[in-house]
């Protein structure tokens, strides 16, 4: 066979460059043999020790990848031909965390050829647990990418509903979706989508009472939320439990990302000390456009990225501000402030008497209907959905929906209700608080919060 030279790639992954970092090089090559060799000459030594055995060949726990395939599942082996512009990755069967299968290096393979992946940051990327709160407009996308990435561990928290408004911009739900709980129908599809990422789901309310318990055992938490009061609730458990957190907001076509490492730089209430609930516009009423949610998503992901594989992430005591108006992008510099009533010198944690059931209104849905979301305090997950369907079939209720997680009814007075299996409840089309908390007892009077 006449073999023909040719420029390649060769990547050495940091644990073979005495950790140095990746290392690539342009070489001249006709086949992968004579590459790994002139690597092994340039690299030196202690390269050579680590990677050759004593005739001279790879050793068995050395694996090379051309393109992405082991060489090994290659006829030809070491005397295989290359062609202009092949990349070898050159890297030990086990380098430390997760072990890496060769049905992996296929998936993964056009992100660990990446220098600030690599094959180690891949292993710490499986080692990762991510917590996601929210499913929606944001959620959607940066859950498509840590599962596609190969995330270890990923929980996923979202107290709603898929309904029609959402699927413009919430593309991992279809038409067969709404009335489903968010965190089931994502679960469902997500699992397709990678198999092997871990997957857990949890429809509850983000409240000051509950934040805590929803991140605990998580690496990172990445906000994807669309209420302040449940976002500072966010802040405050990751402030105490010491755990990254990546904020993210988007409304119309505007939106802003930042990085907070607890005790290291500024929180999120030393960005905005004193917003409320009330005076907040949303996308209900503003609107928004898909495109800034997948911008802001994909910047929150690469933070969450740096962090997990040991890089210092860019948005560190920076409020990154983008508007796709005008196409302007603004990085603000932040600082943490000492009278922050959250990371502040006089931070209190102070013990709250937890009441055992939380109303919150909405923003309207349906045209406008008034909307109510009722939750334990307490994350219980012990609700018994049949018995519920059974309640609502008796008052006159029709079900629409029903999955593991939650279900969803509607009656001839046009109320809509949604039932989580951790005891929250979705009331559309309540006049008022006490109606809605009236409505909500009628299905749950025998329920009692899990007291921890």
């Amino acid at each position: 066979m006449l073999y023909v030279l040719t420029t390649v790639e060769f990547v050495i992954p940091s644990v073979l460059n005495k950790g140095a970092g990746e290392r690539k090089m342009s070489i001249d090559a006709s086949t992968l043999g004579e590459a790994f060799n002139i690597v092994s000459d340039i690299m030196g030594d202690d390269f050579k020790r680590r990677v050759i055995d004593i005739n001279g060949k790879p050793r068995a726990l050395i694996n090379i990848y051309i393109n992405g395939k082991n060489m090994r599942f290659n006829n030809a082996g070491m005397s295989s031909a290359l062609k202009d512009g092949d990349s070898i990755y050159i890297l030990p069967a086990v380098a430390g965390g997760a072990e890496i299968t060769s049905q992996e290096m296929l998936r993964y393979s056009r992100q660990i050829m990446l220098e600030e992946i690599g094959y180690v940051g891949m292993e710490k990327l499986k080692d990762t647990k991510i917590c996601v709160v929210g499913a929606g407009g944001i959620g959607n996308p940066v859950l498509t990418q840590l599962v596609g990435m190969g995330v270890g561990s990923i929980r996923i928290v979202d107290r709603d509903v898929v309904e029609i408004s959402n699927l413009h911009r919430q593309h991992l739900y279809t038409d067969s979706d709404i009335g489903k709980v968010k965190v089931e129908a994502a679960l469902d599809r997500l699992q397709k989508m990678n198999p092997d990422v871990k997957l857990e789901a949890i429809p509850i309310s983000v409240t000051k009472y509950t934040a805590e318990k929803i991140v605990k055992g998580c690496d990172i938490v990445i906000d994807a939320l669309d209420s302040i009061d449940a976002r500072y609730a966010l802040n405050d458990a990751c402030l105490k439990l010491g755990i990254p957190f990546i904020y993210a907001g988007a409304l119309g076509m505007v939106g802003s990302v930042l990085t907070i490492l607890p005790n290291q730089s500024a929180c999120l209430r030393c960005v905005f000390p004193e917003l409320s609930e009330d005076e907040m516009p949303t996308c209900s009423t503003e609107g928004v456009h898909p495109s800034i949610l997948y911008l802001v998503s994909g910047i929150q992901v690469s933070e969450a990225v740096k962090i997990a594989v040991g890089q210092q992430p860019s948005l560190v005591n920076k409020l990154l501000y983008t508007d796709l108006n005008d196409l302007v992008f603004d990085k603000i510099q932040m600082n943490r402030h000492d009278e922050c009533p959250s990371c502040g010198k006089n931070a209190e944690q102070k013990d709250v008497n937890i009441p055992s059931i939380l109303v919150e209104e909405l923003c309207g849905r349906d045209r406008g209907k008034r909307t109510y979301t009722v939750t334990p305090a307490q994350i219980t997950n012990q609700v018994d959905l049949s018995h519920i369907l059974k309640i609502a079939k008796s008052n006159g209720y029709v079900l629409k929906s029903k999955g593991n997680l939650g279900l969803t009814l509607s009656n001839s007075n046009q109320l809509l209700i949604s039932f989580l299996t951790s005891g929250a409840a979705t009331i559309v089309g309540a006049k008022n608080e006490e109606e809605a908390l009236s409505i909500y007892n009628t299905f749950t009077q025998e329920l009692k919060p899990k007291v921890s």
